[in-house]
């Protein structure tokens, strides 16, 4: 599609990359070509190896993010260090690295803090700026969080979103302890970690789904029981709790009428943590929490550090990506994934861009 997107100015033609891009809200994603980005002060360009397709780059399609078209897709990547601009100590060409998709200040009340995705002048990659359905990606050199040249970019780069949002929900915002009943509203990509983060925390676990398969995945994943999302969901997972009901409650599901089911399952002083995100209103009343002293927390994504923990258990073999990274893609087979990924098909599907951390 010549002339479609912005060209470098006469004299200044470099090298093309290829890069899936959405124009128009609801539409397929354009392959197209685009000149290679260069780094500014304290940028990097990274070469990306995988980057995972994710129910947030189908929510960006329909418009949910509001975002400003065109835009390259892609949130949840891996890759290696190619060029670094001006002022950049931290990290080196040939570096292989995670990426932190959220871009930060550094210097509001927020983070300094410490709650970097909370920033007051947060741009996300993907969503605000052009991300990782590309092969190559320009962020802030503080983004890019060294990893081993043994790692597996496809298990890295799930480990950046799908695992560390959970872990987030759990650790950060829900503040699960050992011992305490954990519930999981929906076992997609999102919800079947927090499955067996909440069962490494030594949570009781019980995870709801309408999918047999994804409750089979759930048993596998830790979960010490099942129940069938079904009109009567909200009794049966008071029945498999008890009468106190459950601690947390974590819903992943961007769905409205889930969102209630949640805060009716929850338990006396529970925590309900929400996750999957819907722009739907849903109806609640303030004695359902006065009665039980239950809360209502969001959690929003995930921090540097949640990363490299996840990483850290996932090198530990506490957790695995096996049922996230299976589904793998070229670059020119981003819309397929995202349709898997829309119909329930998949999980996660990855796009890759060469065999390990060799892209070219």
């Amino acid at each position: 599609m010549p002339g479609r997107w912005a060209c470098p100015a006469p004299g200044e033609v470099g090298a093309l990359m290829r890069a899936a891009v959405l124009a128009s809200y609801g539409e397929p994603l354009d392959l197209v070509d685009r000149p290679d980005p260069r780094p500014g002060e304290g940028q990097v360009v990274v070469d990306v190896a995988a980057c995972g397709v994710c129910g947030s780059d189908v929510f960006l399609r329909k418009g949910g993010f509001a975002s400003t078209l065109p835009i390259v897709p892609g949130h949840e990547a891996s890759g290696v260090v190619t060029e670094v601009g001006a002022g950049v100590t931290s990290v080196a060409p040939g570096q292989p690295v995670a990426i932190y998709y959220i871009e930060h200040c550094g210097d509001c009340e927020l983070c300094r803090a410490g709650r970097v995705n909370m920033c007051l002048h947060v741009r996300r990659m993907g969503v605000d700026f052009d991300g990782a359905f590309a092969d190559r990606v320009l962020v802030p050199a503080e983004n890019v969080i060294a990893v081993n040249a043994d790692d597996d970019p496809a298990a890295i780069a799930v480990l950046t979103d799908a695992v560390a949002t959970p872990y987030h929900g759990l650790v950060r915002v829900g503040r699960a302890r050992p011992d305490e009943t954990v519930v999981v509203f929906g076992i997609g990509g999102i919800g079947s970690n927090a499955v067996q983060i909440a069962t490494h925390l030594g949570c009781r676990v019980v995870a709801v789904s309408r999918s047999e398969s994804k409750l089979r995945l759930a048993q596998q994943l830790g979960a010490e029981t099942c129940v069938t999302a079904d009109d009567d969901v909200v009794e049966n997972v008071r029945a498999v709790c008890g009468p106190a009901g459950p601690d947390i409650v974590v819903q992943t599901v961007g769905s409205a009428a889930v969102d209630e089911q949640a805060i009716a399952a929850v338990g006396v002083g529970g925590r309900v943590v929400l996750i999957g995100a819907s722009l739907e209103p849903f109806r609640a009343r303030a004695v359902d929490f006065i009665w039980k002293e239950a809360t209502v927390h969001g959690s929003r994504g995930f921090v540097p550090d949640d990363i490299r923990e996840v990483i850290d258990l996932y090198r530990a073999g506490v957790i695995t990506t096996d049922h996230l990274v299976a589904d793998r893609r070229p670059l020119a087979e981003a819309n397929a994934a995202l349709a898997d990924l829309e119909s329930g098909r998949v999980l996660r599907s990855v796009l890759v861009f060469g065999e390990g951390w060799s892209t070219r």
